[in-house]
């Protein structure tokens, strides 16, 4: 079944306000097309998630889209703290949203445990920290302390992450929705899965073939996936392993203009708002930073070692 279809037309239909999102992106390959397109549609009371959340969540936060955050942390990477999150939590702008915080171990966890079906997991790395103390919204659901039934000791669990939709930015997958990417995975793998359903952006669409002939980078396979969007560039600002860097100048730009309400509005009208898609959001960068920038960015083609699949 072919899945392929905009990015306007993939949150229109597959993402509801108040629906609870995963949004991949872990390090690399952010889902910034999307980020922007639910900006673009005024979606809002999201619950959102994703260990090392940065200025893709950040944005949607300063928009007014989220209600809810299940966080490790937030920031602007080597920019310092996230500006939006920052005046939502300490001055109620646009609004304050809710947290619960975990570890950048516990909440991968969670999300495997969603992905295998799982009420809940064990996690170490909380015990013994504030974490266990400081509730929000979930309240005693947070966590809960109980006794191995194995041998007495205590063991500190975690419930199930399982959301509504899963977002997240590939390298390449085929019209149906099977998912492959590489480079650095944290929990992209476990958050689509443990979602109800997945909108997939990729650099490229390619065959079945292609896909088949090297399956272990499959993420996420097609009966998850609902929207198959060929989206290049997609994860700018951010990068994609094997097809553009970090974009640390505009990093630079976004944390300048979010210092300031007017200038973080700014910045979306700019960046978001005037540019209804991707490819006008490219033709916006050239014609301000210059083709050459542009060209900068792309990664120098180069092959991987052969794989042998003898057996």
């Amino acid at each position: 079944m072919n899945k392929v279809m905009t990015m306007q037309k993939a949150i229109a239909e597959h993402v509801h306000d108040g629906d609870f999102l995963y949004i991949g992106g872990y390090i690399c390959r952010p889902p910034f097309s999307a980020v922007h397109e639910l900006i673009r549609q005024g979606k809002k009371e999201l619950t959102v998630t994703r260990g090392n959340a940065s200025d893709d969540f950040d944005m949607l936060i300063g928009a007014g889209a989220v209600k809810r955050f299940i966080s490790t942390f937030i920031s602007l990477g080597v920019y310092g703290l996230a500006r939006c999150y920052r005046r939502s939590l300490e001055k109620c702008i646009p609004r304050k949203i809710e947290v619960e915080e975990y570890t950048n171990l516990s909440l991968p966890m969670m999300l495997m445990a969603g992905a295998m079906g799982m009420p809940f997991i064990p996690v170490k790395d909380m015990v013994g920290t504030d974490l266990m103390n400081a509730k929000g919204f979930m309240g005693e659901d947070k966590c809960r302390m109980i006794s191995s039934p194995f041998d007495g000791s205590s063991v500190l669990l975690v419930p199930a992450l399982k959301p509504d939709v899963g977002i997240i930015h590939v390298q390449q997958a085929d019209e149906e929705g099977n998912a492959q990417m590489w480079g650095i995975g944290g929990d992209c793998k476990y958050g689509a899965n443990a979602s109800q359903k997945v909108i997939v952006s990729c650099e490229r669409i390619v065959s079945r073939d292609v896909i088949g002939k090297d399956p272990s980078r499959t993420i996420v396979p097609d009966f998850k996936v609902v929207a198959v969007v060929e989206e290049p560039f997609a994860s700018h600002p951010g990068y994609t392993p094997g097809f553009y860097d970090l974009d640390f100048s505009f990093g630079y730009l976004y944390q300048q203009a979010s210092n300031t309400e007017e200038g973080f509005r700014a910045f979306l009208q700019e960046w978001i708002m005037d540019v209804p898609d991707r490819v006008s959001y490219i033709q916006h960068y050239i014609n301000r930073f210059g083709y050459a920038q542009f060209r900068k960015l792309q990664a120098k083609f180069d092959y991987g070692y052969p794989v042998s699949y003898a057996y």
